[in-house]
């Protein structure tokens, strides 16, 4: 069939968002499917990919993010459209759905309400309370939704969506997790081989709690190195913070970025505002066991007590100490987290989930 994505966030920004859509377009390509994606344009970006439409787009106060601003052109035909976006990209994908009269499903990427600190002169209860509303009136002119996880179904719930929500985690793309050199890392960042080393793989910013990671860190760092693979807002004021065996890798591209979650023995998450965490399916895909503080929208990726932890601010950094002590364990969980993943979460799998849903709109659309 031929599939036409609408994303506010894609390439060259770097996101959770990004790479999962990256991933399944290709495996909605490598299953036969021709997918179009219609994403803001960014400067000196080129694109190989004769099948990446891009619109003129602004900058923003967020470091490389850009402001889409989509316009009505020719698209080519088209058998349904995918918005991975409400706003402005998403808004020009659901005009055209219903004026060509095929499909339109929107996935619920983000919990946007998580992220109203950004609308500063705006009161946070009302700009809370004009974006759930607004995602309410985009989805009721869906034909489908797809939630990440369990939690990100219920919060469309609650806000008194009722059209039809499906459940369908982002895949990992298993064909990338390769044996990474640990020594060769390990030596570039100048972290000793026998060191237990802490990881956290993302966005730098606010709503990723990471202030309390790194209060949390400074409890440890005795014990253990933490290295930061990400760049965001925060990057300058983690770096004067200058504390001790703390790595600042720094901004990683896709799919490279995979093989830095090898440089540790445990990955570590404060963030409370996900939707399902791609970085800790990306983690356990590579063996290591997470320890994250207990957010709904994690709780479909991560089994506490069997491939992780997901715990209390209280119990954070015990259920670190009892990992970096305990390596027998450390190993049991990482296993099972490398199993779990090929069981759940393969990229493939995760396609082939999703041309079932699109079958499904199309024959229902007949």
């Amino acid at each position: 069939m031929r599939i036409a994505f609408f994303c506010d966030s894609y390439k060259p920004y770097l996101s959770g968002v990004t790479n999962s859509i990256e991933i399944l377009v290709k495996e909605l390509r490598e299953l036969g499917h021709r997918v179009y994606i219609f994403a803001p344009r960014y400067p000196g970006y080129v694109d190989f990919d004769p099948d990446i439409i891009r619109f003129p787009s602004l900058p923003t106060g967020y470091p490389n993010f850009r402001l889409a601003l989509p316009y009505l052109i020719r698209i080519p035909e088209v058998d349904l459209i995918h918005s991975h976006s409400p706003f402005q990209t998403g808004l020009i994908a659901r005009y055209l759905a219903h004026r060509r009269r095929v499909p339109f499903i929107y996935t619920f990427h983000t919990l946007f309400t998580r992220y109203v600190h950004y609308a500063q002169f705006i009161p946070e209860p009302l700009s809370k309370l004009a974006l759930s509303q607004y995602i309410v009136t985009f989805c009721r002119r869906t034909d489908l939704i797809i939630a990440p996880s369990k939690m990100a179904k219920r919060v469309l719930k609650s806000w008194t969506v009722r059209n039809r929500i499906e459940i369908v985690p982002t895949g990992v793309d298993l064909s990338h997790i390769k044996e990474a050199n640990k020594f060769q890392l390990r030596k570039k960042y100048n972290i000793p081989q026998d060191a237990k080393v802490l990881v956290y793989v993302g966005r730098l910013s606010k709503e990723k709690n990471l202030s309390f990671l790194l209060h949390s860190f400074k409890k440890l760092n005795k014990l253990s190195y933490l290295a930061i693979v990400g760049a965001g807002p925060m990057e300058n004021e983690i770096k004067k913070a200058k504390i001790p065996n703390l790595i600042m890798v720094g901004e990683v591209k896709y799919p490279e970025i995979l093989s830095y979650y090898s440089i540790g023995d445990i990955f570590v998450f404060s963030s409370t505002t996900e939707t399902q965490g791609l970085v800790l399916a990306e983690a356990k895909a590579a063996g290591l066991p997470a320890v994250a503080l207990f957010a709904g929208g994690l709780v479909d990726t991560v089994r506490s007590g069997i491939d992780g932890y997901l715990t209390t601010k209280e119990g954070f950094v015990e259920h670190i100490k009892l990992l970096l002590t305990d390596e027998k364990l450390r190993e049991k969980m990482g296993k099972a987290a490398r199993e779990d993943i090929i069981n759940r979460f393969s990229s493939t799998a995760i396609a082939k989930k999703v041309e079932c849903l699109y079958n499904e709109a199309l024959n229902k659309g007949a």
